[in-house]
Protein backbone atom coordinates (compact mmCIF):
# COMPACT_ATOMS: atom_id res chain seq x y z
CA UNK A 1 0.00 0.00 0.00
CA UNK A 2 0.72 3.25 -0.86
CA UNK A 3 1.85 6.12 2.26
CA UNK A 4 0.72 9.47 1.88
CA UNK A 5 4.26 10.57 0.49
CA UNK A 6 3.69 8.21 -2.65
CA UNK A 7 -0.07 10.23 -3.20
CA UNK A 8 1.49 11.99 -6.43
CA UNK A 9 3.31 8.83 -7.71
CA UNK A 10 -0.78 7.13 -7.19
CA UNK A 11 -2.64 10.44 -9.18
CA UNK A 12 0.04 10.31 -12.14
CA UNK A 13 -0.80 6.20 -12.69
CA UNK A 14 -4.39 6.97 -12.34
CA UNK A 15 -3.92 9.24 -15.09
CA UNK A 16 -1.73 6.86 -17.40
CA UNK A 17 -4.19 4.19 -16.66
CA UNK A 18 -7.16 6.08 -17.80
CA UNK A 19 -4.76 7.38 -20.62
CA UNK A 20 -4.55 4.13 -22.01
CA UNK A 21 -8.14 3.21 -21.71
CA UNK A 22 -8.86 5.75 -24.46
CA UNK A 23 -6.20 5.01 -26.70
CA UNK A 24 -7.11 1.15 -26.67
CA UNK A 25 -11.22 2.61 -26.99
CA UNK A 26 -9.49 4.74 -30.10
CA UNK A 27 -7.60 2.50 -31.35
CA UNK A 28 -10.10 -0.27 -31.06
CA UNK A 29 -12.44 1.64 -33.56
CA UNK A 30 -9.94 2.89 -35.80
CA UNK A 31 -8.88 -1.15 -36.21
CA UNK A 32 -12.47 -1.89 -37.01
CA UNK A 33 -13.09 1.09 -39.55
CA UNK A 34 -10.17 -0.24 -41.44
CA UNK A 35 -11.44 -3.73 -41.58
CA UNK A 36 -14.96 -2.31 -43.02
CA UNK A 37 -12.98 0.14 -45.19
CA UNK A 38 -11.26 -3.38 -46.69
CA UNK A 39 -13.90 -4.90 -46.41
CA UNK A 40 -15.72 -2.51 -49.28
CA UNK A 41 -13.09 -1.32 -51.25
CA UNK A 42 -10.22 -4.11 -51.34
CA UNK A 43 -12.80 -7.10 -51.27
CA UNK A 44 -16.18 -6.22 -52.50
CA UNK A 45 -18.29 -6.39 -49.76
CA UNK A 46 -21.81 -4.36 -50.11
CA UNK A 47 -22.27 -1.72 -47.48
CA UNK A 48 -25.74 -3.16 -46.47
CA UNK A 49 -24.33 -6.66 -45.48
CA UNK A 50 -22.12 -5.15 -43.50
CA UNK A 51 -24.71 -3.20 -41.46
CA UNK A 52 -26.78 -6.56 -41.24
CA UNK A 53 -24.06 -8.20 -39.79
CA UNK A 54 -23.24 -5.53 -37.46
CA UNK A 55 -26.87 -5.25 -36.01
CA UNK A 56 -26.61 -8.96 -35.89
CA UNK A 57 -23.44 -8.74 -33.82
CA UNK A 58 -24.81 -5.99 -31.92
CA UNK A 59 -28.16 -7.68 -30.78
CA UNK A 60 -26.10 -10.84 -30.26
CA UNK A 61 -23.37 -8.89 -27.99
CA UNK A 62 -26.52 -7.35 -26.06
CA UNK A 63 -28.61 -10.62 -25.45
CA UNK A 64 -25.22 -12.25 -24.14
CA UNK A 65 -24.57 -9.68 -21.25
CA UNK A 66 -28.42 -9.36 -20.84
CA UNK A 67 -28.27 -12.91 -19.59
CA UNK A 68 -25.00 -12.53 -17.73
CA UNK A 69 -27.00 -9.86 -15.60
CA UNK A 70 -29.83 -11.62 -15.13
CA UNK A 71 -27.26 -14.46 -14.09
CA UNK A 72 -25.73 -12.41 -11.57
CA UNK A 73 -28.43 -10.96 -10.23
CA UNK A 74 -30.10 -14.19 -9.69
CA UNK A 75 -27.17 -15.76 -7.92
CA UNK A 76 -26.87 -12.72 -5.44
CA UNK A 77 -30.55 -12.97 -4.77
CA UNK A 78 -30.07 -16.82 -4.25
CA UNK A 79 -27.54 -16.05 -2.16
CA UNK A 80 -29.39 -13.15 0.14
CA UNK A 81 -32.35 -15.96 0.33
CA UNK A 82 -29.70 -18.41 2.65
Amino acid sequence: MLSQNHRPLRVAVDIMARRGRYRTVLLAIAACAALFWGAVDIVGVPVWRLWEQFIAVSAGVALVVACAAAAGWGFVRFRRKR
